[in-house]
This record gives structure tokens, C-alpha cells and sequence, in this order.
């Protein structure tokens, strides 16, 4: 293949073609595990006032300092985290963590749904 064929330059546009996509679905998974990880904390704090507990411990000392600062402390965490996913290109644990998020969310709403049918 000679660089200025036409074949040789549809094999190259594939292949940016593919980067790019590849790209944007990173960062649509990135965006995804910050936005489910906010879900998460304001899922938790409604589920405290109807009277759950936390049962992570870590998460228990993050509740200790407020909900503004909870929340705060849990958007910085997860956009770190994401933008190291990124950064590495660990694209399968990025899905994971999205799974696993989706899945403590609905459990979440769940909980919250128990609760609001007891009261």
C-alpha cells in the first residue's frame, strides 16, 4: 500500500474512525460512573432520613461530616477515579463499576420504596 492511495488512506480513516469511538464511549463511561456514584450519595442520604443505615463503614464516616460535605467529598472521589480509569485506559473495569453502581442504586430506590410504604 502506498501512503497517498485511496486504500491506504480508507484503512487509516477506519482506524481513527474506531479510536474515536472507542474514545467517546471512555468518556460516556466516565461521565456515567461520576453521575451514578451522585445517584448514589443522594439516594443514601434520602434513605437516612426515612431511617435506613449505612452499611458501608467508609461511607458511614463520609455521612459523619454533613451532606453538602458528603456529597462534595463523593463527587471529587469518583471524578478522580474516573479520570485514572481514563487516563489507563481500563475500559472493562470502567463497565464494571458502572454495573455495580446501577445495581447499588436500584437496590437504593428499592429500600427508599420499603421505607415509604412503612411510614
Amino acid at each position: 500500500m502506498v501512503r497517498g492511495s485511496v486504500r491506504y488512506f480508507r484503512k487509516v480513516k477506519r482506524k481513527v474512525t474506531a479510536t474515536a469511538l472507542k474514545t467517546r464511549v471512555a468518556i460516556g463511561l466516565a461521565i456515567a460512573f461520576i453521575v451514578l456514584n451522585i445517584v448514589d450519595i443522594l439516594l443514601t442520604w434520602q434513605g437516612l432520613r426515612l431511617g435506613a443505615i449505612e452499611l458501608n463503614f467508609f461511607m458511614n464516616s463520609v455521612l459523619a461530616l454533613g451532606f453538602a460535605s458528603s456529597v462534595a467529598l463523593k463527587i471529587g472521589l469518583s471524578s478522580g477515579i474516573a479520570a485514572i480509569m481514563l487516563h489507563r485506559g481500563q475500559f472493562a473495569v470502567m463497565i464494571i463499576g458502572v454495573t455495580l453502581l446501577s445495581i447499588v442504586c436500584a437496590r437504593n430506590v428499592m429500600v427508599i420504596e420499603q421505607l415509604q410504604q412503612l411510614q
